[in-house]
This record gives C-alpha cells, sequence and structure tokens, in this order.
C-alpha cells in the first residue's frame, strides 16, 4: 500500500514508518525539519507543514492511504489538529483519496465509552490545565467525521516511551493506561492493512 505519513517525523510517526517499511509498504514520509528517519528504498522524505495545501498536494499524490499524527508539541497552536486535519481532507478530497487514519486522546468521547477512574481524573485534569488541547482533538474528529471520506479515528489515554505489549483495539474502551508508541504504530497499521473500524473511533485496550 501507498501510505502518506503525517508528522512522520514525531516519535509515534517514526514508530509508525519503521513498521509500515517493515511490513513491505511504499511510504511518503512528511516532515518539517531534519529527517530522523533512516533510508529506504521504499521511503520518500517530503517537507510537509500539514497546513500548507500544496506542500499537502506533494506528498498524498499518488497515495492510497493517510496516517496521520499530528498532534499538540511545545509551541503549537491550540487549535493545531483541527486546522491541520481540514487541509489534509480538503487536499484528499481533490486527489480521490478516501482512507484516512488519524490519532486522538481518549478526552473525545463517543456514545457507549466505558470509561475507568483514572481516564476520568487524568482527562479532568488535562481539561484544567490545558482546556484548548481537549476542544482541539473533539474538533479535530467532528471534521473527520464531516469529512465523508473511510475514516478511523484510533484513541489513546497515556503515550509512553515503552516496550510494546499485548493489546486490542475496542469499540468503546476501556482504555489501557499506558501505551507504547509501537503499540499505536501497530494499531494504525493494522486497520490500515484489515481495512477495520471504518468510521468508528477504537481505543487502544488490554487483550
Amino acid at each position: 500500500m501507498k501510505i502518506a505519513v503525517i508528522a512522520a517525523n514525531g516519535r509515534s510517526g517514526q514508530a509508525f514508518v519503521k513498521k509500515a517499511l517493515k511490513a513491505g509498504h511504499i511510504i511518503n514520509a512528511g516532515i518539517r525539519g531534519n529527517s530522523h528517519l533512516e533510508p529506504h528504498i521504499n521511503l520518500k522524505i517530503i517537507e510537509c507543514d500539514a497546513t500548507n495545501e500544496d506542500q499537502l498536494r506533494n506528498l498524498l499524490s499518488g497515495q492510497e492511504a493517510v496516517a496521520s499524527f499530528i498532534g499538540h508539541v511545545k509551541g503549537s497552536e491550540p487549535n493545531v489538529q483541527t486546522v491541520a486535519i481540514n487541509c489534509v481532507i480538503k487536499v484528499m478530497k481533490e486527489l480521490g483519496i478516501k482512507r484516512l487514519v488519524s490519532l486522538t486522546g481518549t478526552g473525545v468521547r463517543f456514545p457507549g465509552d466505558k470509561i475507568t477512574i483514572i481516564d476520568h481524573i487524568l482527562n479532568l485534569t488535562i481539561r484544567i490545565i490545558d482546556p484548548y488541547r481537549v476542544e482541539d482533538g473533539k474538533n479535530h474528529v467532528e471534521a473527520i467525521k464531516d469529512s465523508g471520506l473511510n475514516w478511523t479515528v484510533i484513541r489513546v489515554l497515556k503515550l509512553q516511551n515503552l516496550k510494546p505489549k499485548p493489546f486490542r483495539l475496542l469499540d468503546n474502551g476501556p482504555t489501557k493506561l499506558y501505551v507504547s508508541r509501537e503499540e499505536v504504530a501497530e494499531s494504525v497499521l493494522q486497520v490500515l492493512e484489515n481495512n477495520r473500524f471504518n468510521k468508528k473511533s477504537p481505543i487502544i485496550g488490554k487483550p
């Protein structure tokens, strides 16, 4: 599969690129600044600001699917996810690309979610400390839901640089407390390869 990866230079993006290449996929990796990705015959590294439509067209041209790892980092705008995903959706429609997988937090709720006490406490803390981050996650998901694309949004509670452990994608959770970036990468690859969870937002939970 030809996959365009947005924010491929982030830690989760890097983990996905590595795993997808190992599985035999062809990757257009969108990065900002210096690349941290190892060269590979099936890897093309492209400078891409996800809010720049011309750069997005260059990244997405000829691709079959898009994996977005856009998130909040130090210095990013409070609505970075929403602004960027709207640009991504627009360009995907122009180019006729239907499949989109994105990542967000479990603070974005869906009907039927099984919310643990720890999930509730941690997300309440985030809403108090950084309410714009939570609202941005929600708004970015609403834009995806309204896009008409074949989308999946994978939700995670607390992302850590840990060794991967067994997990399962669950429609409504409950969530694992700690999720490794390798688990995120594997979950994104699973839904792309198997075309699973179409127009759903599964949570990474315990097996």
